[in-house]
């Protein structure tokens, strides 16, 4: 059977919902994925983006959320943050597994469409299909470990079995050589950060890098971006780096932010935060509110608190709403750029890998390069040890990123790569359990000494309903009802 596509271009050229246009199938009017033109495809990648920006922000709160970096905001209330997802019945397992499958669809059918045609348009949106749909293969194996493998522009095939969680992440870093190789192809290079460049590619590339343990690459790859011909440019002020979140910036730490511009469906992180009626759903916790940017050892006068906290003890006004009580004005909030990756990224990707693959002081030389953009006075040592090195990394993870949704799946992260968390089958218990605690003082009454629990906090459960669709194909993981009767 032909795909069809509706491809109302007035629709497109504004962003409006492209969702619905793709999810019909031969509507009038319609026209055939072949008969597409380079310039149709180009503006077929522009709507395809807006899914892109949907997709961030669903899934925006949720390393926070899981991390307990969050309070209950006026109005709310909470109940076990790991209790909701820790049954294959979850509604939030369910939720996310549906949505990150519902918009790789969109991936999908922009890579066949542009696949036959011959142009340097076709191959940019090739490069844009490609990253996009590493992109949310990376959100699904952070999660999940091996998920299903779907690689063309058709629905779940409900026998469709997972994929190893090896198998999962090489799928992840031979996307994101597509993406380069066709970026290569159409002669792509940076052009804003609205748009999927060479140095996003990178920069997911560093991270996936990182939770695989190939440092080298890592390293090599956030160097790309800190080097870039485009010259980024790390802030050295609060307004600066404040403004990097609000509509109409020209901050040059910005490596790929979507510019969040639409009619209708807008993306207002702020509602959730910080919201202009009084009633939102999540606020800092008061230790973090009252710490997270007080002076320490190695660094002094942290500018980085005025701009994520204000004078309300229950706000994160690190993405100003447009009314009072902001750090920096932000005349139209609706239209916010959604921040996906920037400068600091490579930065501390960087780092990390430094330390983990054996050199300590040269991780140290480069967080001192980003830390000096940060504070008013920064003393490192020359070396560290490797737990006061975390210690430091993990500070610095949570300052730079707090409320981006980073803090679990940066726990999590080096649980498996510095604790030995790497299955279920292969981890050292108590230095885990340990550790998590220290890090993570929220868990404690958590995680108790049965191996269920702890693998329970690494990956999350298959959604019954669709290993129910799968008739069982889809394997339950380890510490979940129904592992034993896959």
């Amino acid at each position: 059977m032909k795909k069809y596509l509706i491809f109302v271009l007035t629709a497109i050229l504004a962003l409006s919902s492209c969702g619905k246009m793709l999810d019909e199938i031969a509507p009038k009017g319609a026209i055939t994925t072949d008969k597409l033109s380079s310039g149709d495809v180009a503006l077929l990648s522009n709507g395809v983006m807006h899914q892109f920006e949907a997709i961030v922000s669903n899934l925006w709160f949720e390393g926070d959320y899981l991390a307990e970096n969050y309070a209950a905001g006026p109005g709310f209330d909470f109940s076990d943050t790991h209790a909701e997802t820790q049954s294959a019945a979850s509604a939030t397992a369910k939720t996310r597994w549906e949505y990150c499958y519902g918009k790789l669809q969109y991936a999908n059918l922009l890579l066949d469409s542009a696949k036959s045609i011959d142009s340097p348009e076709a191959k940019d949106a090739m490069g844009v299909g490609y990253f996009f749909r590493a992109h949310v293969y990376y959100n699904l194996v952070t999660r999940w470990g091996g998920v299903p493998i779907i690689d063309g522009p058709t629905n779940l095939d409900p026998s469709v079995k997972r994929a190893t969680e090896a198998d999962t992440w090489k799928f992840i870093r031979d996307d994101l050589e597509r993406a380069d190789a066709a970026f290569a192809a159409a002669g792509t290079t940076f052009h804003g950060f609205a748009y999927v460049s060479p140095e996003a590619v990178a920069l997911l590339r560093a991270r996936v890098a990182l939770w695989e343990g190939n440092y080298t690459l890592a390293v090599s790859e956030a160097d790309k971006v800190i080097t870039s011909a485009a010259g980024f440019a790390l802030s050295d002020n609060a307004e600066d780096w404040a403004k990097m979140f609000v509509n109409g910036t020209a901050s040059k730490e910005l490596v790929f932010a979507p510019i969040n511009v639409r009619s209708t469906d807008y993306i207002r992180l702020f509602e959730k935060v910080n919201d202009t009626d009084g009633s939102f759903n999540y606020s800092p916790v008061p230790a973090l509110y009252n710490g997270l940017f007080a002076d320490k050892t190695e660094g002094v006068d942290d500018y980085r608190g005025a701009a994520t906290f204000g004078a309300d003890e229950t706000r994160v006004i690190k993405f100003p709403n447009g009314q009072g009580g902001q750090f920096v004005a932000n005349p139209n909030a609706s239209e916010s750029p959604l921040v996906v990756f920037r400068l600091a990224d490579a930065y501390l990707i960087k780092a990390e890998a430094q330390w983990l693959g054996g050199s300590v002081g040269d991780a140290l030389t480069t967080l001192k390069a980003l830390m000096e953009k940060r504070y008013g006075t920064v003393t490192l040592p020359a070396t560290m040890s490797d737990d006061a090195f975390e210690a430091l990394l993990l500070d610095e993870l949570q300052r730079e990123f707090y409320a981006e949704g980073r803090r679990w799946f940066d726990i999590k992260r080096l649980a498996i790569r510095r604790h030995g968390y790497v299955s279920a089958l292969d981890y050292n218990s108590k230095d885990f359990t340990t550790w998590i605690k220290t890090v993570y003082p929220g868990i404690a009454g958590y995680v108790v000494d049965g191996w269920n629990d702890r693998h329970q906090l690494m990956y999350w459960p298959v959604p019954q309903t669709e290993r129910d669709k799968s008739y069982g194909a889809l394997a339950q993981n380890p510490g979940y009802e129904g592992y034993n009767n896959n």
